[in-house]
């Protein structure tokens, strides 16, 4: 009975933690993505720097 319990317990464990991995792992894999697509280095290409401060 009491090892009944032990082995739900571990299995809601590994089921949590499995989840977290999962979403980190896809989180991971769409901010790649985006960092990649999304360069800073073409701002100042597109929009420069103006010469004079306002």
């Amino acid at each position: 009975m009491i090892m009944r319990g032990v082995n739900e317990m571990g299995l809601m464990y590994l089921t949590v933690i499995g989840y977290m991995v999962m979403l980190g792992l896809s989180a991971g894999f769409i901010m790649h993505f985006l960092v990649k697509a999304f360069d800073s280095s073409e701002a100042t290409k597109i929009d420069p720097k103006p010469d004079t401060n306002y």
